[in-house]
């Protein structure tokens, strides 16, 4: 089996499956007032004792092992709210306005066009970045519910989602038309109009995003992964 990237020895490949195992996924479930500080102490001092300073340092200088006081913090935080056992987004379920998708001066369009959305059995929207490799996986398999009768597929791109910085346009062309798996709807949200009135609101803070909803009465029926979306389209087809 191939080592990943970045790692170079058969030691810093050990310590990162070590790490992974007894570190990271040991104490994913244990933050806020799970924490278990005696636990963790042992945890580092065991890893400690397994691997030389040496490749401890290797990995921390790729970065593949962050400082033990930076993830212990991190880690006794807990993942975000979206990521939790048990989390449902308040928009699941619920009437939402759509009529912000018709303020064409509020985007760019890369590819297509938006017409025929609200007479469509299926409305699926989806948010993505460049940078977002995840993102470019989702390609293919939204080019595919495209082409499928009654669905409706617009995609937003904007390179700053998560913060403010702006979207080089002309970029974001030329990745498009770079590629052959790119067949949908594709627009820039340049003033962040679909951003503020549903990806924010939705508070599954994470790309690629998808909402599938029926335009008919407005209503988001999953929030999710569109690499995870089959099975609950195929449910909400048969039951609209």
């Amino acid at each position: 089996m191939s080592r990943a990237p970045d790692i170079d020895t058969p030691q810093e490949a050990a310590a990162m499956n070590d790490y992974r195992t007894r570190i990271w996924t040991a104490f994913q479930d244990l933050y806020e007032d799970k924490w278990n500080q005696s636990k963790w102490d042992a945890a580092v001092a065991d890893f400690k004792s397994r691997h030389s300073p040496a490749v401890i340092e290797a990995l921390r200088a790729k970065k593949l092992l962050p400082p033990w006081e930076a993830l212990e913090a991190q880690l006794k935080k807990g993942p975000p709210p979206f990521l939790r056992p048990g989390w449902t987004s308040p928009l699941l379920g619920k009437r939402v306005d759509l009529d912000w998708i018709d303020e064409d001066a509020s985007f760019v369009s890369i590819r297509g066009n938006k017409a025929g959305w609200r007479d469509a059995k299926i409305l699926v929207i989806e948010f993505w970045a460049t940078w977002c490799r995840p993102c470019h996986r989702v390609f293919p398999h939204l080019s595919n519910i495209a082409n499928r009768p009654g669905m409706k597929v617009i995609s937003y791109n904007h390179e700053g989602i998560f913060n403010n910085t702006e979207t080089n346009i002309p970029a974001v062309k030329n990745f498009v038309l770079s590629r052959q798996d790119m067949n949908f709807p594709i627009f820039v949200d340049v003033k962040r109009l679909a951003i503020n009135s549903l990806f924010k609101p939705g508070k599954n803070i994470s790309i690629p995003l998808v909402f599938i909803i029926t335009p008919r009465d407005k209503t988001i029926r999953w929030i999710g992964n569109a690499e995870e979306m089959e099975a609950p389209l195929a449910n909400i087809v048969a039951a609209v």
